[in-house]
């Protein structure tokens, strides 16, 4: 029951990290300090190829890989194992690092270099709304609402080892939601499907109808990997005028981040964005919205210090 990347995730797991310090344990045998040294090796030296050890993040999804699998070997129906020794495992603490995202200033420089790009309207796209990148590459022209404004968010585009590229669904109720787009975007979409229009005329009987946003030159679906190159291309150029490294993800980043800045409230993006809660949102922007609580405070008490008057300090 599990979407085709999650499953290829656990089964790495699995066959790189798991499999090959418990594997020839018999269960029954298997205690919570087994799991326990495990899990420290992993996070001092467990990168596969030798060069240091795994992210906190990573030592704690291996965890629920294996507390998963244990769990159901305690389960009744199965009845394997009377406990589940994951459980009492010390798991390191979850590294919060602050997102990258482009300032306004990077995101002029941005546009103006990849302006009239065929990518231009993507990028433009992106960081109006935060689209996650399998989000972007999923859109078809079926969910743009022109008259109200709106694109609907129905899919992802992912790769899979199996099966190459595949639209699933979202992976959460909240992945699935209706973003509002600015009018002068829905312009450039309307200037970009004429390309396409054109791109397909060319193409002639090679052209593969996908009914795609923003499709290859074939009319097929984007390997998200191959459509960032020209992305990192133009990163790289910035980098050498001074303008911070970025990932393609950093442009989701930067829309979250200015809308902040802007004063959005919190509950707002976090719908935009499709995170679970507001909460959520709020804990990768830490560093953003302390600023504007500082900002906050900072502007009340020149408000009271107006108030008081210089006599009665």
């Amino acid at each position: 029951n599990l979407r085709p990347t999650t499953w290829e995730s656990y089964e790495g797991h699995c066959r790189v990290h798991i499999k090959p310090e418990i594997g020839f344990m018999k269960l029954i045998h298997l205690q919570t300090h087994h799991l326990q040294t495990l899990l420290n090796r992993k996070l001092e030296s467990g990168r596969a190829d030798g060069s240091g050890g795994l992210s906190p993040r990573t030592v704690r999804y291996i965890h629920t890989v294996i507390h998963g699998a244990l769990e159901q070997a305690c389960h009744p129906s199965e009845g394997l194992i009377p406990v589940n020794p994951a459980k009492g495992v010390k798991l390191p603490k979850d590294e919060k690092k602050e997102p990258h995202a482009y300032d306004t200033e990077a995101v002029k420089a941005f546009l103006k270099e990849v302006a009239g790009h065929r990518h231009y309207p993507a990028y433009l796209l992106e960081l109006a709304t935060g689209l996650r990148r399998g989000e972007l590459l999923a859109l078809s022209w079926n969910d743009v609402d022109w008259e109200n404004g709106t694109i609907s968010i129905k899919r992802n585009l992912v790769r899979t080892k199996e099966k190459g590229l595949v639209f699933q669904s979202p992976k959460t109720k909240n992945g699935g939601r209706t973003v509002p787009v600015p009018g002068h975007i829905l312009q450039e979409l309307k200037k970009h499907r004429k390309r396409i229009a054109q791109e397909r005329l060319v193409a002639g009987p090679e052209y593969q109808e996908n009914n795609l946003v923003f499709p290859t030159l074939k009319g097929t679906p984007y390997d998200p990997r191959t459509f960032t190159e020209h992305f990192e291309g133009v990163v790289r150029k910035l980098k050498e005028k001074g303008y911070p490294h970025l990932t393609f993800h950093g442009l989701r980043h930067s829309f979250a981040t200015l809308a902040l800045q802007e004063g959005i409230p919190i509950k707002v993006i976090q719908e935009i964005l499709g995170h679970h809660s507001p909460a959520f949102t709020m804990a990768i922007y830490t560093h953003t919205t302390e600023k504007m609580k500082q900002e906050a405070t900072d502007k009340v008490g020149h408000l009271l210090a107006s108030c008081i008057g210089p006599t009665a300090l």
